[in-house]
């Protein structure tokens, strides 16, 4: 996720801090909604130009598989379409006056009783927003103890919420963040008057970059919604703001640690392994053994084979990592894998206990955190400098033993669907540059909107820049010894998403390697002025690295989950979260009856007033 990756968590009044939940900062149930037999009605056409369609035909996508009662899905929404301004800051600038694109939301009515006076909503991201509708469990369980209307509404550019692309000159210019949140405020404003509920509190909820546009959302329409849940948000993952550059690397390595629920075997083997593996690919022995323990599709013919091979096995930790639920889920690999094929709970302890929990003999000695060390393991001794080795000995056959479970570890996400019968190492390059012809293309079926954001508004997350660098299991470290950060963020924010000097996509000229357009617009280190937001952040999560783990205000309130994976606290609960989780939902509820509470005084008193 540099330049978006490739383009791709006070309270403690509340009496609510349980065992293994951290409030404010780093250092220091219910298992389902039940049956939903409710059909929502389907009113008619009215507010905003909106068109209403059931979509009976759409199948749920719920994560987590588990024996919870039948929950709700995108099954039960009433499917709806709101006409929006292409363009909400220069209307009538655009080449088709002012256009306009219907923008899809799922609308629940079940738990209302008259008119609503609460309003939970999605702010839908990068994704089509079943995605989010069937595995947001907690506005599920929340909506029915405040009667509240569920609304989750789709980002811009994602899913059936496209403009028409074809003819549209500078197609791309509109996918901003900013763009999104003007979206979100006026389709509240639509609901609220279809609704006739001018005064419902709305509680805006979102994950990862959904979660930084529920965060943006309350700092920039605090007058619209009353608080936002922000979960694995990492808005301080922007230049400006000062991340470690390697801390995503630290929180995946947590997973396979005895901190994260694994065990400290398992972080070694895995460290000595990239080291071990990648001096045996130097002969041709090594790389028979390599290629039969991995059951690559092709036989590994150079060393340049065998280090791809290795990065090829460190590549799929980010995405168990994030989706290292304690319960099956389909979340992740639905998302950004192969498809709907659920991991097994607890992923990543799961992919240790494959072999890499074996204390196969592993001797380390030297600094490992200044990457000068040595490691031996039968027979074969690898002194590492940085990203260069020698060595002396030759391997025995538990160096055959480490390099299978490797393999069956990272077996756990590349064979996820259980198909594959080899391992293809051969990946298409990705193209340097978004697709140019998309302008001219049909917009169904596309998925486009993080690209668009990234390249319009520079969104550059540098807490993902680098590993290897002394603190996690990943080698080689993919920066310089001693390399300068600034100089880093400078060489790898340079130039832009055009293809060309008349770039049809219209996305900007210039370079933004700092994100200062978005610093300046949402606030950056700097919004302890906004208020009624709940950061919460799971140290298993990589993108916690990028999050707000501290307290900044008695309003702006940090829940930090030491077992917690890519915003767990907004999925449904099961028997099987860790205490930190429960606890987290305890204080992001409280908080919202809270902002309720405060709300509906504040509106009481101006009607009072009137």
């Amino acid at each position: 996720l540099h330049l978006c990756v490739m383009l791709w968590t006070m309270f403690t009044g509340l009496g609510l801090v349980a065992a293994g939940l951290t409030v404010g900062c780093v250092e220091a149930g219910s298992t389902g909604a039940g049956q939903f037999p409710h059909t929502p009605r389907i009113p008619g056409n009215g507010v905003g130009g909106r068109v209403v369609q059931r979509r009976s035909e759409v199948t749920s996508s719920d994560s987590s598989v588990s024996e919870t009662p039948a929950r709700p899905s995108s099954l039960n929404c009433s499917w709806r379409y709101f006409a929006q301004k292409l363009d909400h800051f220069n209307e009538g600038a655009t080449a088709a006056g002012n256009a306009t694109f219907k923008q899809r939301y799922c609308v629940y009515e079940g738990f209302t009783q008259g008119t609503p006076s609460v309003i939970l909503f999605y702010t839908g991201n990068e994704s089509p927003v079943e995605e989010y509708v069937n595995n947001t469990g907690l506005m599920w369980t929340l909506g029915p103890k405040y009667n509240a209307l569920l609304v989750f509404a789709e980002h811009r550019y994602e899913g059936e919420s496209f403009p028409t692309l074809e003819g549209l000159p500078n197609c791309m210019s509109y996918c901003t963040s900013q763009q999104a949140l003007a979206d979100f405020a006026t389709l509240i404003r639509g609901l609220k008057a279809e609704y006739m509920a001018p005064d419902a509190a709305v509680i805006a909820f979102g994950g990862s970059y959904g979660g930084m546009l529920s965060a943006w959302f309350r700092i920039k329409y605090p007058n619209v919604v009353a608080g936002s849940i922000a979960a694995s948000a990492p808005i301080w993952g922007l230049p400006l703001t000062s991340p470690q550059p390697d801390d995503y690397a630290v929180a995946i390595s947590r997973g396979v640690s005895a901190v994260g629920g694994a065990t400290d075997t398992c972080f070694d083997n895995l460290a000595a392994a990239m080291v071990l593996l990648h001096e045996a690919g130097k002969t041709a022995t090594g790389r028979t053994m390599l290629s039969d323990a991995f059951n690559t599709c092709s036989p590994l013919g150079s060393d340049g084979e065998v280090d791809a091979l290795l990065g090829w096995a460190q590549d799929p930790w980010f995405e168990l990592a994030e989706g290292n639920y304690p319960f099956p889920s389909q979340y992740i690999t639905y998302s950004v894998g192969p498809g709907a094929f659920p991991l097994p709970a607890w992923p990543m302890r799961h992919a240790c206990s494959l072999g890499l929990n074996t204390d196969l003999g592993v001797k380390f000695t030297g600094n490992r955190s200044d990457v000068r060390y040595s490691v031996a393991l039968d027979g074969l001794t690898v002194n590492v400098d940085w990203d260069t080795t020698t060595s002396s000995g030759s391997p025995g056959s538990k160096l055959g033993d480490l390099a299978k479970a490797l393999a069956s570890a990272v077996d756990v996400w590349y064979n996820v669907s259980g198909s594959l019968k080899c391992n293809d190492l051969t990946v298409a390059e990705r193209p340097s540059k978004p697709d140019s012809s998309i302008c001219g293309k049909s917009e169904e079926s596309l998925t486009a909107s993080w690209t668009g954001v990234c390249c319009n508004e520079a969104l550059h997350m540098v807490n993902t820049m680098a590993r290897g660098l002394g603190r996690d299991f990943f080698w080689p470290p993919n920066q310089p010894r001693n390399f300068n950060v600034t100089a880093a963020i400078e060489a790898e924010g340079q130039g832009n998403c055009r293809t060309g000097a008349t770039d049809p996509q219209g996305y900007p000229a210039g370079s933004d390697p700092w994100s200062t357009l978005l610093d300046d617009v949402y606030g950056g280190l700097n919004i302890e002025s906004a208020s009624n937001i709940v950061f919460s952040n799971g140290l298993l999560d990589p993108w916690s690295s990028g999050g707000v783990l501290r307290n900044l205000s008695s309003t702006l309130i940090a829940v930090v989950l030491p077992l917690g994976a890519h915003h767990l606290d907004l999925m449904w609960p099961t028997a099987s979260d860790p205490p930190d989780a429960i606890a987290a939902r305890q204080v992001e509820e409280e908080a919202i009856k809270g902002w309720i509470t405060e709300h509906h005084a504040r509106t009481h008193a101006r009607c009072t007033r009137q």
